[in-house]
């Protein structure tokens, strides 16, 4: 399980085309992060951008996403009749102009937890305080940091609270000389010190544990194990210290110790006490709670816990803004719990939610690809008789158009060993109920080949054994009975490695192989002539 899959609360989400090698990534994310405030409609970007100049114009050409690239802004200057030499500097004195803007935005604004808007405005106030202390204001900046060193501490920011306990001892021992305050503050800072130093190992241990896991060095095991070793060492800083980021990656670390097992129901257990206690702050919280309530799910999803997954969905649906890229997780999650379950009808009603809400289509392809991939799976499931057509909008195609679907999805077609392998199997699926068993067997020959370079590590062992049951089909023509036989070992091998026990990463089976071989038998002729075809190889 992978405990941050969600973005945090310092994260954004541009919403623009899928630009990781793009120059231009860092100005259109600011452009749009701008463009969704009210700074626009309240006059402020007009003072900052001046109408009709040339910065203002190529922030509208960025926002509309004429300019996606380099090269599209380089049209874009040329097209201008301006000088193209012009363009870095002009691309600069933009980014420098919004970057300022970043300082007027309103931070009270629906989509800030309490706790997001307190660190935005505590460090907006730090600022202000060490410029007037520095430009000899103390008065006004002594009395701002007092202040300010209050809503720190309540807000559990122990970094500044450090900072701004550190200026004040200095004041009251050298400016002030006032000896109790001195102690006081002294006292104060060793204590948040100490918190400091905590989270800073806290936070060390869990950024190891999550390059592990990444980068798929060390066994599941291994992680578990080392998880539960750093867990013990830190064990009595919790106990010592309720600290807001000393608690999200302690428990976090614990999760790890039994997630990366598959042990989901004390994941789950451990999930339920980590919201409770977050739940118990006397301020939102916000990302924790998402945190541990995205993995609380995946551990219903896994356990088949339709009905408590459900509930906890509904619960989180207020925790995330509508059309946010979480959002569009969270309705991941949903869907694959219904299709797991099945209960397509439900399945169906969350697809529609999420490609009909009005910020699809402008999500970046992490979003827009494997919801492509879905709505592919649930018109099978129509074509297959599991669910009715009338659960779809009408205005959707129910004619599924491989040509188009594959065109609509070029990244995850090339994650060879993920996303590519549901892309893959639904492919031969359409072909064998449209009974077009000549284009079956012409995939056949590529996923043949695709299994035996891509799929025999052990994380893809379930796709292993569900590709090669497909890939009898040809052999014995066609016929569901003699499939049904000649295929009963690998289906006895795929069902002693169930889901919640495989390595696999769960949103490769859509809908589970279990399942999916039954709607693929049922697909298969059960007598009559079929075709002469070739025997495909078998690796």
């Amino acid at each position: 399980m992978n405990c941050s899959l969600l973005q945090s609360e310092n994260d954004c989400n541009t919403g623009c085309n899928y630009l990781k090698e793009s120059a231009m990534r860092d100005l259109i994310e600011l452009a749009n992060l701008l463009n969704k405030t009210k700074l626009k409609t309240s006059g402020a970007l007009d003072i900052i951008l001046e109408p009709g100049s040339k910065m203002q114009q190529m922030y509208e050409a960025l926002i509309s996403q004429r300019i996606q690239s380099d090269e599209d802004a380089a049209t874009w200057q040329l097209e201008s009749d301006d000088d193209p030499s012009k363009l870095p500097n002009l691309k600069n004195k933009l980014k420098d102009r919004m970057l300022d803007s970043v300082f007027l935005l309103d931070f009270k604004e629906p989509g800030f937890s309490d706790r997001q808007k307190a660190y935005f405005e505590c460090y907006k106030k730090w600022a202000a305080a060490m410029i007037l202390v520095m430009r000899n204001a103390k008065v006004s900046g002594i009395d701002l940091l007092e202040k300010l060193l209050r809503h720190a501490q309540r807000f559990e920011f122990t970094e500044l609270t450090c900072d701004i306990l550190r200026v004040l001892k200095i004041h009251y021992s050298t400016n002030a000389g006032d000896l109790k305050k001195y102690e006081q503050t002294r006292e104060q800072l060793h204590h948040y010190q100490e918190i400091w130093n905590m989270e800073n190992q806290v936070e060390d241990f869990y950024t190891e544990l999550v390059i592990r896991y990444v980068n798929s060095k060390a066994t599941k095991m291994e992680v578990s194990e080392q998880a539960k070793v750093y867990y013990s060492i830190i064990m009595p800083y919790m106990k010592k210290s309720d600290s807001f980021k000393l608690q999200l990656f302690g428990r976090l670390i614990q999760i790890f110790g039994y997630s990366s097992v598959n042990d989901y129901v004390t994941t789950a257990r451990l999930c339920e006490e980590a919201i409770q206690f977050f739940d118990k702050k006397d301020y939102d919280s916000g990302f924790p709670l998402q945190v541990f309530y995205y993995n609380l799910i995946t551990c219903y999803l896994q356990l088949r816990e339709f009905e408590k997954g459900r509930v906890i969905i509904e619960r989180c649906q207020g925790l995330v803004d509508a059309g946010s890229f979480n959002w569009f997780k969270l309705q991941e999650l949903f869907f694959l719990l219904a299709m797991h379950t099945a209960h397509y009808d439900a399945a169906a009603k969350v697809l529609h939610r999420a490609m009909e809400d009005p910020r699809f289509e402008n999500q970046s392809f992490q979003i827009t690809e494997i919801w492509k991939i879905y709505q592919a799976y649930v018109h099978f499931l129509v074509r297959a008789g599991k669910l009715s057509a009338e659960t779809l909008p009408a205005d959707r195609n129910l004619k599924f158009r491989l040509g188009k679907f594959l065109n609509e999805i070029p990244v995850f077609s090339k994650d060879k060993r993920g996303m590519n392998i549901p892309i893959l199997i639904i492919q031969i699926l359409y072909a064998l109920i449209d009974r077009d068993y000549k284009q079956c067997i012409d995939r056949m020959e590529g996923i043949e080949k695709y299994c035996s370079r891509y799929l025999k590590q052990n994380d893809t062992f379930r796709s292993n054994c569900f590709i090669k049951m497909l890939l009898q089909t040809p052999i014995y023509a066609f016929r569901r009975e003699r499939v049904t036989r000649q295929t009963q070992k690998l289906y006895e091998m795929l069902c002693a490695v169930p889901m919640e026990v495989a390595n696999q990463t769960y949103e490769i089976e859509i809908i589970p192989y279990e399942a999916l071989w039954q709607l693929t038998l049922n697909a298969l002729d059960r007598g009559g002539s079929t075709p002469e075809v070739p025997r495909p190889r078998v690796s």
